[in-house]
Order: structure tokens, then sequence, then C-alpha cells
């Protein structure tokens, strides 16, 4: 665990002590995304647990927030999974050298407050939202179903299998997992090499490529390949 978000762990017994049942409070460490929350209150509000993932939005947002060097989303609405509403707030925690490192989240479950409405305006009342997206449904997956469900949304999306995809068609489909935060989860480059039919350092090829067109700093979810994989098989 980062020592930055180590540090914050006690705040989030505190921040849900003061913000009462209705705020769930999330703490994750990026950098396992298959098992980012280190601490959470009040989880029953999502269903999570100390251990599960990071949401599909989640690595969407870690993404984009690397990119344009936010430091927090604010007041954008989401859903549970049985449809109550959430006010939600992100804020990024990030290093001496700007890279987030994790995030802690405050999900505001709306419900009672709703009831309350003419009472309680000021709990309800919405900002213009930064995002607004819906938590994906159902119980949130480990870190093999995120890979297995992405590398099928891929093949859904091209039409084919992936060990029938020609040497541009991979790219771009690396090019589409690398947006969705894909190559951040542990044994992506595996998986993916795996179903395409190419070996574990083409892969890394391609990622090489997309983030140098992207002009973004490689982030790679394992240590490069060794010179032993340099001399599989190297498909296009």
């Amino acid at each position: 665990m980062h020592p930055l978000v180590r540090a914050l762990v006690p705040l989030v017994k505190g921040l849900s002590v003061a913000l009462g049942p209705d705020c769930e409070v999330v703490l994750h460490d990026v950098s396992d995304p298959a098992h980012s929350i280190v601490a959470i209150e009040n989880g029953a509000i999502s269903g999570r647990k100390v251990g599960d993932p990071l949401t599909d939005y989640g690595l969407f947002s870690l993404k984009t927030a690397a990119a344009s060097e936010v430091d927090y989303i604010s007041n954008f609405l989401a859903r549970t999974k049985d449809g109550r509403r959430m006010r939600c707030n992100t804020l990024f925690l990030r290093d001496e050298g700007k890279r987030i490192v994790g995030y802690l989240c405050l999900n505001y479950d709306m419900t009672r407050a709703e009831v309350a409405r003419g009472l309680l305006e000021s709990l309800t009342a919405i900002a213009s939202p930064v995002y607004s997206e819906h938590f994906p449904e159902g119980e949130p997956s480990g870190g093999e179903d995120l890979l297995r469900r992405n590398l099928e949304l891929i093949r859904e999306l091209l039409g084919k299998p992936l060990h029938l995809l020609k040497s541009a068609e991979r790219r771009e489909a690396v090019r589409r997992l690398e947006e969705k935060g894909f190559f951040l989860l542990k044994g992506s480059v595996e998986a993916f090499a795996q179903e395409a039919g190419v070996s574990v350092f083409t892969v890394y090829r391609y990622l090489r490529e997309t983030r140098n067109r992207n002009g973004t700093e490689p982030e790679q979810p394992e240590s490069p390949p060794d010179r032993s994989e340099r001399k599989a098989k190297k498909g296009e």
C-alpha cells in the first residue's frame, strides 16, 4: 500500500462518523486495481468490502484524471445496483510526481434525504455535475472477471475472435483496451497475448506504440518481459 494511502486509513472511520450512516466512505489504492479497496465504511450502501476492485468507472476516471491532472470530481450522480441515487465526490490522491496513487470517495445515499426533501432541500441540491455515470450492474467483480469481460467486449466490437485478428486489428484492440484502463490490471498483457495467439513481447510493443501516439507515460501492470520472452513467437 502506498504510504500516502496508508496514512489516510484512520480518516475513513472518522469521516463516516461525522457524515453519518448514509455516506459511504471508500479509500482505494490503485497499485492493484483488482483489489483496490483498502478501507471502507458504510459499505452496505453499494455492497462492497475491503479487497474489492475498482469499478469500470473507476478505471476510466483513473485514466481520465491522470491525463487532465484534475484533483477531484465533485457532485456527480451515480446509482446503486438496486436503483438508489447517490451524490458522489472523488478526491484523487497524488504523490510528489503528480501520479495518482489512490482515491478517497464519499458516496451519499440520497434515499432518506429525498423522502424529507421539503425539510432537507439543502442536502439534495446538486451542482452541475462534472460526470454523470452509473455504477456497473451487479456485484463488483474480481480481477479475472474484469479481464474476461473486457476481452469479451473487444471480441464483440471487432466481430471476431482475437486469434483471427490481423496485425492492424490487434493494434486497434490494444488501443481500445488501453483507453478503458484494461492494461492497468495484473495479468492483462498475458491474458490478451493468450487470446490473440501472440507473444507477450508483441503486446508490450503494441502498448508502447499506442502510448507513444497518445503521449502518455508507460504504466505497465507488471515488469517488462525478460529476454527469454523476446525469443518467444513474435506474431504481428
